[in-house]
């Protein structure tokens, strides 16, 4: 009959498969069963040895995501879900991401639509369309208007 893993096993477990924060790996042991108390050793030893750091956890998601082309309120709702503290997101997003940053990524994104239309005006379907896929993927409203501007413009 097969036993059931330590806590620091199935821990262990987990962060071979993939990252986690300590609210992530807390939940991911409540799930499997394990007592508050043995989680919060297993948590506290983890983040001794270096295995759990939200910091370097929000870190490198920003940099996963930022390639991916995400605005930074997406990667900021994205740590916020992944249990990262307010005040870490805050400093990681503004060390990595800075707002020029996110601009050129936004006109990256208007560049791929207007080539689609390979020269000509887009419908006011499409400009709709564009919007909503931009705002839902978090980028700023503002910035958004502003790529509209500059398009009727040129």
């Amino acid at each position: 009959m097969k036993t059931k893993p330590t806590p620091m096993e199935q821990a262990l477990a987990f962060l071979s498969r993939k990252d986690y924060t300590c609210l992530g790996m807390t939940a991911a042991l409540t799930k499997k069963g394990y007592t508050e108390t043995e989680i919060r050793v297993v948590v506290e030893k983890l983040t001794d040895w270096g295995y759990l750091n939200d910091r370097a956890y929000a870190a490198a998601e920003i940099e996963r995501l930022k390639l991916d082309g995400k605005s930074r309120a997406f990667i900021r709702h994205r740590l916020e879900t992944a249990g990262v503290a307010p005040v870490i997101i805050a400093t990681e997003i503004e060390r990595a991401y800075p707002q020029e940053e996110e601009e050129k990524i936004l006109r990256a994104w208007w560049q791929k639509f207007r080539e689609r239309l390979e020269g000509r005006a887009p419908t006011g379907r499409e400009r709709l369309k564009w919007a909503r896929k931009l705002l839902s993927a978090g980028f700023p409203s503002e910035s958004v208007e502003a790529c509209f501007e500059k398009d009727q413009d040129s």
